[in-house]
């Protein structure tokens, strides 16, 4: 009511409208970089692209802090059915996929279609319109995909989910729409339905009976374990993560749907693994893994605040990345592939806009101090502070492990870098000093712009190959 639908019928400024969204937005940015519990933060992202919801959508903006916060957050580590159950009546996906307006008069079957194909059993698994007695099933009589028929009956139990609002006879008497879940029993269809060979009937006495016993039998399925073990492996292991670990997780997810921890028990699978623990360099950092590392990895001090122009200028810049959360318009969530982000135009904008932050220079928080003290604190000699100790500080420090030789030695390069006056021509040239000379990190003068060369150097780091890589 305050960002969307006014009680007094007042006109909403779109700045008011949007400013949840933004909200969620920078708090997700915040969180990425100073959280300690980061396995929660790349859990919440994914399952944000898992359970997509584009948040620019009308509506969406002024509903997405609850969509984050008591939907995808809540449940990361806990239960999938739980959070499949919160999904299917919440409002932001009813207003991004039409379900609350879905009504048995006019069956709408965009959200029934998504639950089956991308957050339960998978298009892989989708046998287009051949004749539900003929979809093949297991030795356990539980069918091995969906047709056509099955999307048409979910769509018709799903009808009368609903929010308070979604209907224009929402208004009036005096009341004014809250966007709250709603359930309508004059539009939900009171047959029975057959959805992937099993039969769900309504019930009069228990009017979310049908769709919570469709969900369960989704969340149970073997299939659904699967496809959410493939997309959790496909995250955290490789593009094309082995079968062994997929099943490995699919198990755990399968052998514990109804815990209430579920979702963190495959996580221990998956992450104490051998493919886990053993790959590297196979998935590379989505931009906005890539910006947030960098961040941490400075040091980055930063206040996102809705009201303030250096972040809404930080918004801007990120945008041209391709990855700013939420923003993915298709049910699909961002592609979790390397090949998709490998482009020049992804690339070069993350690149600006980490180089952008890194020459931030308003405040003593700024990247020149935070590393120029780390490295005065690690360099106790002054005169061990070198190009060559210095680049082989930092790049472990940000990477994990030394660079290859060409690596290494650009980065020196740069180190060892100077200007100089030729009195002859009347103007600075490009020099270097040696390798292992004494550099003075007490000036930023002319000539070696010490301090400036320094951050330069790390913000290079943070640019290369081996720090997009994990």
């Amino acid at each position: 009511q305050e960002h969307y639908r006014d009680p007094n019928d007042v006109d909403i400024p779109y700045s008011v409208e949007i400013r949840p969204r933004i909200e969620v937005l920078n708090s997700t940015f915040l969180r990425a970089n100073y959280s300690k519990r980061q396995l929660k933060e790349v859990l919440v992202d994914f399952w944000h692209n898992h359970f997509n919801v584009y948040a620019e959508t009308s509506g969406v903006h002024s509903m997405f802090v609850h969509y984050d916060r008591d939907v995808i957050r809540a449940n990361v580590l806990g239960n999938f059915r739980d959070m499949l159950y919160e999904v299917t009546r919440s409002t932001s996906m009813m207003m991004y996929l039409g379900n609350g307006v879905n009504n048995v008069v006019e069956p709408n079957e965009n959200f029934a279609r998504e639950i089956l194909e991308l957050h339960t059993i998978g298009a892989e698994h989708y046998f287009g319109h051949m004749p539900h007695e003929d979809v093949p099933a297991d030795n356990q009589g539980r069918r091995l995909g969906y047709a056509e028929d099955d999307v048409y009956y979910m769509a018709r139990v799903l009808t009368g989910w609903s929010y308070d609002g979604a209907h224009w006879s929402d208004d009036g008497n005096g009341h004014a729409p809250t966007g709250e879940f709603m359930y309508r029993d004059d539009w939900h269809y009171d047959g029975i339905s057959r959805i992937m060979g099993q039969f769900y009937e309504y019930d009069f006495d228990d009017q979310e009976k049908d769709v919570n016993d469709v969900l369960d039998m989704l969340a149970e399925h073997p299939l659904t374990a699967q496809f959410l073990a493939k997309k959790l492996c496909r995250r955290f292991i490789a593009d094309e993560p082995s079968q062994n670990i997929i099943n490995q997780v699919a198990d755990s997810l399968h052998q514990n749907w109804q815990a209430s921890d579920q979702i963190k028990l495959a996580m221990e699978v998956l992450l104490k693994s051998q493919d886990f623990l053993n790959t590297w360099g196979e998935k590379i950092k989505r931009p906005f893994e890539r910006a947030v590392s960098a961040m941490r990895a400075v040091g980055y001090e930063y206040s996102f605040n809705p009201d303030d122009s250096y972040t809404n200028t930080h918004r801007y810049l990120f945008d041209d990345t391709g990855q700013m959360p939420f923003t993915w318009s298709t049910p699909n969530g961002f592609p979790d592939v390397k090949s998709h982000w490998l482009g020049t135009s992804s690339t070069m904008a993350t690149w600006r806009y980490i180089q952008w932050f890194c020459r931030e220079r308003d405040d003593n928080e700024n990247p020149l101090n935070i590393i120029l003290n780390q490295t005065l604190n690690h360099f106790s000699n002054a005169n061990d502070i070198t190009p060559i100790n210095l680049v082989d500080y930092w790049f472990p420090q940000i990477c994990g492990a030394l660079p290859e030789t060409h690596t290494r030695d650009k980065l020196i390069e740069v180190m060892a870098y100077i200007y100089e006056w030729d009195s002859q021509i009347q103007s600075s040239v490009l020099s270097n000093i040696n390798d292992n000379d004494v550099i003075d990190l007490s000036t930023n003068e002319f000539g070696g712009y010490n301090q400036e060369r320094l951050t330069a150097m790390v913000t290079l780091v943070l640019l290369t190959a081996d720090f997009s890589y994990r």
